[in-house]
């Protein structure tokens, strides 16, 4: 059961922060707090036959909000509830709001420079929210530097935590089922062989790898390369 139902009209959007085919997120306001507002797109709600990658971004905000309603940890986003009257029908996720946005804005940012320190820092939360979610028996399968969120107004300690719950699962044993899921090219390659349906936590690990080279680097990996070479390992 979800902890939080909020009525679209206690929350203000104020800027547009991102956006997808499918997906648009706000800085807002909800009760005085700064908060991120993820709506889905009106387009998904739209009279008609609905494609099948519109009823999959409802399955995914549905599984992301009950998944982020169970978690309670410092370095993962707080939930605050889900908005469900919103204009034409639509949803949204309200969250708590990072100020500097992702680990790639704030890596490309001119303006600033991330010391070895603060790089470590940052590093280590994720490590630490990667350690809560395996022992919770979360499976995140999108783990990359864009869901990493990070607030800077501590200028001797950033703040990372983790985001974007919509193609995590709960794993019952062992294994959980895979397919192609997540984002090349942070993607395991057991995700991208087909050799098996079923993979261990250990695809969040090797995305963990990706990101720890391009934070250390403040470099996008494969960044000159196709996805066609990413897959074929050319």
């Amino acid at each position: 059961m979800l902890e939080q139902m909020i009525r679209n009209e206690d929350v203000e959007e104020l800027k547009e922060v991102g956006s997808g085919t499918f997906r648009t997120v706000y800085h807002g306001k909800w009760r005085g707090t700064d908060v991120a507002i993820k709506r889905i797109n009106k387009g998904c709600f739209a009279a008609g036959p609905s494609s099948k990658q519109e009823r999959l971004t409802i399955i995914e905000f549905w599984r992301e909000a009950e998944i982020l309603s169970k978690l309670h940890h410092p370095n993962v986003v707080a939930f605050y509830g889900i908005v469900e009257d919103g204009p034409g029908g639509t949803l949204a996720t309200v969250t708590e709001f990072m100020v500097d946005g992702t680990v790639r804005r704030v890596l490309l940012r001119k303006d600033r420079h991330l010391d070895h320190r603060k790089k470590l820092i940052i590093a280590m939360d994720a490590a630490f929210v990667m350690e809560y979610l395996h022992s919770n028996n979360i499976v995140h399968f999108d783990l990359k530097y864009d869901n990493l969120l990070v607030n800077m107004q501590d200028p001797s300690r950033p703040i990372c935590k983790v985001g974007d719950f919509g193609l995590s699962k709960i794993k019952r044993n062992t294994l959980v089922s895979g397919g192609v899921r997540g984002t090349l090219p942070w993607m395991a390659p057991e995700l991208l062989n087909g050799s098996s349906n079923k993979v261990s936590d250990k695809v969040n690990v090797f995305s963990f790898g990706i990101v720890l080279w391009e934070i250390l680097t403040d470099e996008e990996h494969y960044a000159n390369m196709h996805y066609g070479a990413i897959i074929g390992g050319d």
